[in-house]
């Protein structure tokens, strides 16, 4: 089995004015390694990450940030960032995850939205997933590459892709 990158949650959050921090969106996943341990580098993907956020029925793309670095979270609410092991690396064993945060830059948001509704849905009171955005997140990092080189038993310089990708919904998803 290959390593995946699985979307667990994302949204807005607000601290309030009696909290610190600033609102903010975050989109929080986990990588799964597959039959071997999976090592990455720290920090984790350094400008290789890219969000998009697309809005349902052809609303067309509502955010979108490249250059994103993912930080390594522990299982907390808030996700409280792990410190770095001393050998530099973070190491995913099979049956087991690592818990990942990334923040969307304000600046990332298309005029004409805000942090607060690029992630609505049209109409707002559905529960239909066709009527909701559409998040992507692309993580890249050649240890990606190279695990799928010793999978499969081909040069790491080969065509085999350093990227995990996770979409939110995919319509026809079981036709792909």
């Amino acid at each position: 089995m290959a390593p995946r990158l699985v979307l667990t949650s994302w949204g807005y959050y607000d601290p309030g004015p009696k909290a610190p921090g600033e609102t903010r969106f975050t989109v929080h996943a986990a990588i799964r390694a597959g039959d071997r341990p999976l090592v990455l580098d720290a920090p984790l993907a350094k400008g290789q990450v890219t969000l998009d956020l697309h809005g349902p029925h052809g609303q067309g793309v509502r955010a979108s940030a490249r250059g994103l670095t993912a930080t390594v979270v522990d299982s907390g609410f808030k996700g409280k960032p792990v410190e770095v092991p001393a050998s530099g690396r973070f190491r995913v064993d099979p049956g087991k995850e690592l818990l990942l945060d990334v923040e969307l830059p304000t600046g990332a948001v298309c005029p004409g939205h805000s942090l607060l509704d690029i992630n609505r849905c049209s109409p707002e009171d559905t529960n239909d997933a066709t009527d909701c955005p559409v998040l992507t997140l692309t993580f890249t990092d050649p240890a990606i590459r190279a695990y799928r080189a010793e999978m499969t038993g081909d040069s790491a310089d080969g065509p085999l892709s350093d990227r995990l990708v996770a979409v939110s919904w995919e319509l026809r998803a079981s036709q792909v």
